[in-house]
């Protein structure tokens, strides 16, 4: 805009003085920000204020930042790499949001780069960029399929994460393939491996659980035969089966020292549950902290015979919106130094959720159940003929007692 016309309302055009001005005295060009020449302390909290998939662009843009973002290793809470032939997608998960890296394969409206060999550098990607999002990088860049660990490699090395999931996707990859990149896999970095879609054989499935380690997690999110069977199908460290009807009760049993089971269908009704119960606060070993067991619709929940037996507390009111039922109970081992309460929760969806934990620092729960258990006790003793007219009198007061002790502690208005 001509000098001459500033605050005028009416459009003006440069004038011959603005011109020449404008050729003698060009405008400075804007320098790009010196981002490595920040001090570290504001260095530090410019990368922190970063999304993780920013990280990842940045890392592309220039091979010294790579280097440095490397050494910043930025934390996450899991890293979710899904392997395919047809696209190559990294899952950064932080607090409640998802980022994602994307590489797909060519497509035919798209001019691309020419495929790549070697992966040596992010910075190899700069010309691949075709979109972001406000949580998403989407890369364009043909690749061979083998080269997903030199990118994997590359990405995981600017961030920091508890739990690495490796995810195939068996509709879209040769079992020859799966075979290779497992045995990859698990040279380095994994906690978790995933098997999404597609009916696995009996011969396959026995193949991975006797190759995986039973310190890693488990899914397979794909269809199981159901006269499958294999000894470690319940001992990974965590277990999740889409298909759990092939599991059984003396399945079940065996659970020993795991952070999870979660099966997504079942055959198990009310009976198999409170005979599992039953074994559970009995066992002489920790069995999981969580597990997760989705009912079959046709399933009728009857507390009394989930309760059958067994002494339990039940919150007067439900504790979750979607609760049906909640029972508290107590593990009878005093050798289980590692826990000493359970709780069951059915859901309004048919799914039983079993959790235990040490009841340090908790509510009375524990406490009520072991009057409970006494008060029990001493009721068997009153009905055993053997006991004597006097001791019966003894046990009636000393039932009294508990009960007195329980109404006081019971401040919550457990039902037992």
């Amino acid at each position: 805009m001509c000098f001459w016309n500033i605050g005028s309302s009416t459009p003006s055009y440069p004038c011959t003085l603005c011109i020449i001005k404008s050729i003698l005295f060009p405008p400075k060009k804007k320098k790009p920000f010196p981002l490595l020449h920040l001090p570290f302390v504001a260095l530090h909290n410019v990368i922190k204020m970063m999304d993780p998939h920013e990280l990842a662009k940045l890392s592309i843009c220039s091979y010294r930042l790579e280097l440095h973002l490397r050494s910043y290793k930025r934390k996450i809470e899991l890293i979710h790499i899904h392997l395919s032939n047809t696209f190559y997608q990294l899952d950064l998960f932080n607090s409640k949001d998802r980022f994602i890296v994307w590489f797909e394969e060519e497509d035919e409206n798209k001019d691309l780069p020419k495929s790549m060999n070697t992966v040596t550098r992010l910075q190899q990607f700069s010309r691949s960029f075709d979109a972001e999002f406000d949580t998403a990088l989407v890369l364009f860049q043909p690749f061979p399929p083998s080269l997903c660990f030199d990118v994997s490699h590359l990405l995981l090395s600017l961030y920091s994460s508890p739990l690495i999931d490796w995810a195939f996707y068996m509709d879209q990859l040769e079992i020859e393939t799966v075979r290779r990149y497992l045995d990859i896999i698990l040279q380095g970095r994994c906690e978790q491996i995933t098997f999404f879609r597609s009916e696995m054989s009996s011969e396959f499935l026995t193949e991975l659980m006797d190759k995986i380690p039973l310190d890693k997690k488990l899914r397979i999110d794909s269809g199981i035969p159901s006269d499958f069977r294999h000894p470690n199908a319940l001992k990974f460290h965590g277990s999740h089966y889409k298909n759990g009807r092939w599991i059984t009760l003396n399945d079940l049993k065996t659970i020993r020292n795991v952070l999870y089971v979660y099966l997504d269908s079942t055959i198990f009704n009310c009976r198999d549950i409170n005979e599992f119960l039953h074994y559970w606060i009995n066992c002489d070993e920790k069995m999981f902290v969580q597990m997760e067991l989705q009912l079959d619709e046709s399933v009728q929940i009857d507390e009394d015979v989930l309760k059958d037996g067994l002494i339990t507390l039940r919150p007067e009111q439900p504790e979750e919106p979607n609760e049906v039922l909640c029972l508290y109970l107590k593990i009878k081992n005093p050798n289980n130094e590692k826990c000493d309460m359970c709780c069951l929760t059915i859901l309004d969806n048919h799914q039983a959720v079993f959790n235990s934990w040490k009841s340090e620092g908790t509510s009375n729960v524990f406490e009520i159940l072991e009057l409970l258990e006494k008060k029990k006790s001493l009721e068997m003793k009153n009905e055993d003929s053997g006991t004597s007219e006097q001791r019966k009198q003894e046990i009636a007061v000393e039932i009294e007692e508990l009960m007195n002790q329980l109404t006081k502690n019971n401040e919550s208005g457990y039902i037992f």
